[in-house]
Formats: C-alpha cells, sequence, structure tokens
C-alpha cells in the first residue's frame, strides 16, 4: 500500500482556487456553447476538476518544517566553491 501524498498547506490552497477558477471557466463554456459535444465534454471536465479538488481537500496537511537550531557554519564554509 502506497502511503498517501502530503501536499504543504500552501500547495493545497493553490491547487483548490485553481481547480476553483478552471470550474468557473468551464461552467461558462458549457452555458455558452452552441454544440452539444462540447458542452458535454466541458460537464466531463468540471466533474474531473471537481474530483481532483475534492482529493487535495481530504489530503492530509504535511507537516510543518521544524525550525533549525543555529547553524555552525561559517561565511567561508558559504562561499567555498569546488
Amino acid at each position: 500500500m502506497r502511503p498517501q501524498p502530503l501536499f504543504s498547506r500552501e500547495r493545497r490552497t493553490r491547487l483548490f482556487d485553481g481547480c476553483q477558477a478552471a470550474l468557473v471557466w468551464l461552467a461558462v463554456l458549457a452555458s455558452v456553447v452552441a454544440d452539444r459535444e462540447v458542452e458535454r465534454l466541458a460537464l466531463a471536465a468540471m466533474a474531473a476538476v471537481a474530483l481532483a479538488a475534492a482529493f487535495v481537500a481530504l489530503c492530509p496537511a504535511a507537516p510543518a518544517p521544524q525550525p533549525r537550531a543555529a547553524s555552525t557554519t561559517t561565511r567561508e564554509d558559504e562561499n567555498h566553491v569546488l
């Protein structure tokens, strides 16, 4: 069994917001276009995007990174190039 992917809170928010924007544009496309096949395709895409948004919303959040202790590196270490 594979572990579930973990997304940071910021990444989950951006992805969820992107899904909402895509849903709005697909809804506009579905309501504006006259072709029945394009409308069905837009509605199918809306369902897929809604499932992706639900998956992201239900994924567990990645743990917040732990603050690091004071580093012992010196300025010489940072400027050293091989």
